[in-house]
Parts: C-alpha cells; sequence; structure tokens
C-alpha cells in the first residue's frame, strides 16, 4: 500500500512538473511570437496616426475625393485646404493605391488598436500553444497507462 501511494506521488509530481513545463513554454514561446511580430511590424509613426485620424472624421468626403476624376479631384483640393487632397493630386500611382488602402484601413481606426492587436495575438498564440500543450499531456498519460491497464483481466 505505501509502495502503491508513493509511486501515485511520484505520477503526480511528474504529471504537475509537465502541466507547468507547458504553462511556462507557451507563455514565453508567445511573448516571443508578439515581440517577434512588434519587431517585424513597428507602429505607424504620428504622421500617419493624425492621417489616419483625419481619414477616419472625414470619410465621405475622403471617399467622394479619391472617386472622382483627376481634374475634378484639383478642383476639390483647391476648394478644401487640407493639405491632403493636394498631396494626393501631386502622388504617383503606387502612393496613391498606398493611400487608397490606408483609406479603407482608417474608417474605424482608433490610437489603440495597434496595442490592442498585439495583445490579443499574444492571447490567441498562448491559448493555442497552451492547448496543444495539454493535448501532449493527455497523450503522454494514456500512452503511459496502457499498459498497466492491458495487464488488468
Amino acid at each position: 500500500m505505501v509502495v502503491e501511494t508513493a509511486v501515485y506521488e511520484k505520477e503526480d509530481q511528474r504529471e504537475r512538473f509537465y502541466s507547468a513545463m507547458s504553462f511556462w513554454i507557451s507563455v514565453v514561446l508567445s511573448a516571443a511570437f508578439a515581440v517577434w511580430y512588434y519587431t517585424a511590424n513597428p507602429p505607424d509613426d504620428s504622421a500617419t496616426r493624425r492621417l489616419r485620424m483625419f481619414f477616419k472624421k472625414n470619410i465621405m468626403e475622403v471617399t467622394q475625393f479619391i472617386a472622382l476624376p483627376p481634374e475634378e479631384q484639383k478642383a476639390f483640393a483647391q476648394a478644401r485646404k487640407h493639405p491632403f487632397y493636394s498631396s494626393y493630386c501631386d502622388a504617383s500611382v503606387i502612393e496613391k493605391d498606398k493611400i487608397k488602402a490606408l483609406i479603407h484601413m482608417s474608417y474605424d481606426y482608433t490610437p489603440y488598436q495597434y496595442w490592442f492587436n498585439i495583445v490579443f495575438l499574444w492571447v490567441i498564440c498562448f491559448t493555442t500553444l497552451w492547448f496543444l500543450g495539454k493535448m501532449t499531456e493527455a497523450v503522454l498519460v494514456i500512452q503511459r497507462n496502457k499498459p498497466a491497464n492491458n495487464d488488468k483481466p
């Protein structure tokens, strides 16, 4: 009886160790992934944030301006005093495409959206890795107990 209890305690300690190892590996790997994402995709600079806030506040006017033919865009830009309109008319085709993409992404922009996304990325990575670790633990426990269950009649 005492030997059997010692075996169960040893198995219990091993399972707790695997569980803690799974948890901390998940924390470290998800933090590393979030830091890697932060370094690979830095937050917008202040000029881009101001431009995105301008797009958010004036989305209807900006989308109307973008939809106009080039001649009417110049007249519209002269009527409005914001520097975006005149700089858009002078931009190259590639820059105009980038601005259109930024306008499309900015209609629901908030200044803290980037940091929320980083935190949410960490949460998603952590839960995924921890779940996979728990499933691996379960498989190891089942495999370890399988021969013991086959011996019983």
